[in-house]
C-alpha cells in the first residue's frame, strides 16, 4: 500500500513502529518496525473523517511516541494530529490551522516531548526559520516563538538541538536561544551533502553517532560520523537543557 510520493516516514523506537503517509490514497500507514517484504500495515489512518486532503501532496509525518501522538500537514495548510494507535475513519484529537498559526504547505514536522514543543518548518519550508508551538496547541493559534535560525523542510529534534543540513554542512541550533536577539548555530559541520539534500531526509543514529542524508539527485544515502554533534546534544541533556 505504498506509494511514489513518500517523502518523509518517522520511526518509533519506543514501539517499534515505523510511520509513512501514501498521498494519493490519502492515508496514514503504520507498519512493524521490523518489516520486510510485501507486509500489510498494522493500522490505517483513511476516510473523509480523517480530513486528510492531498490535492497538492500530503507527505510529512512526525510522531510523538512519549504522548502516543501522530501529526500529518495536509495541503489546506493544516496539522492533524491522531493518537498513534487510530485506526480507520478517525477523527483528529486536534486540528492546527488558519491565518495566525502561519502553516503553509506541506511543512515538516517534529517533536520535543521532553518541552512539550511542536516544531513547524516556516512557509513550507521554502522560508527561514521554524515555527514553535506548544505541542498540545489546537485551532487557529499563534505561535508561541519563531526560530529565525535552521530553515528547511528536512530536520530533526534532539535532546534541545534542532538539527538539520545546509549547504554543504551540518548544523546544530539549540532551543536555547530562542529569544535572543542574535542566533548562530551551536555547531557547524562541514560535510559533501550532495544535490538537493536538503529536499530529501536527515536522521540521526546516536547509537552509532552518525548523521545519515539522503539526496535528492544522484539516489544516495550518504552516512557522516559526527561524534562532536553527538557529544553536544549529550552535553546539554546532562546539564537538563
Amino acid at each position: 500500500m505504498l506509494g511514489r510520493t513518500m517523502h518523509d516516514f518517522a520511526f518509533d523506537a519506543i514501539h517499534d513502529e515505523i510511520v509513512v503517509t501514501n498521498p494519493f490514497a490519502q492515508a496514514i500507514l503504520t507498519f512493524r518496525g521490523g518489516a520486510t517484504g510485501e507486509e500489510a500495515p498494522k493500522r490505517i489512518i483513511q476516510g473523509p473523517h480523517t480530513r486528510i486532503v492531498s490535492e497538492r501532496g500530503m507527505d510529512k509525518v512526525g510522531i510523538d511516541p512519549v504522548n502516543n501522538e501522530i501529526y500529518v500537514a495536509t495541503s489546506l495548510n493544516e496539522i492533524l494530529v491522531f493518537p498513534r494507535e487510530a485506526n480507520g475513519d478517525a477523527t483528529p484529537a486536534r486540528i492546527i490551522g488558519g491565518n495566525n498559526t502561519g502553516v503553509s504547505g506541506r511543512p515538516a514536522i517534529r517533536i520535543d516531548p521532553v518541552r512539550n514543543l511542536l516544531l513547524v518548518a516556516a512557509e513550507g519550508g521554502g522560508g527561514q526559520g521554524m515555527l514553535i508551538f506548544d505541542r498540545t496547541a489546537s485551532g487557529n493559534v499563534k505561535p508561541k516563538a519563531v526560530f529565525p535560525g535552521p530553515s528547511g523542510n528536512q530536520f530533526e529534534v534532539y535532546n534541545g538541538y534542532v538539527i538539520h543540513v545546509g549547504q554543504n554542512s551540518i548544523l546544530a541550533w539549540s532551543l536555547d536561544d530562542l529569544g535572543k536577539p542574535d542566533i548562530h548555530p551551536r555547531l557547524k559541520l562541514t560535510a559533501p551533502l550532495g544535490m538537493r539534500a536538503a529536499q530529501t531526509g536527515i536522521v540521526l543514529d546516536p547509537v552509532h553517532k552518525e548523521v545519515i542524508v539522503g539526496t535528492g539527485a544522484g539516489n544516495e544515502v550518504r552516512t557522516f560520523a559526527a561524534p562532536d554533534l553527538f557529544s553536544l546534544t549529550k552535553t546539554a541533556s546532562a546539564k537538563g537543557n
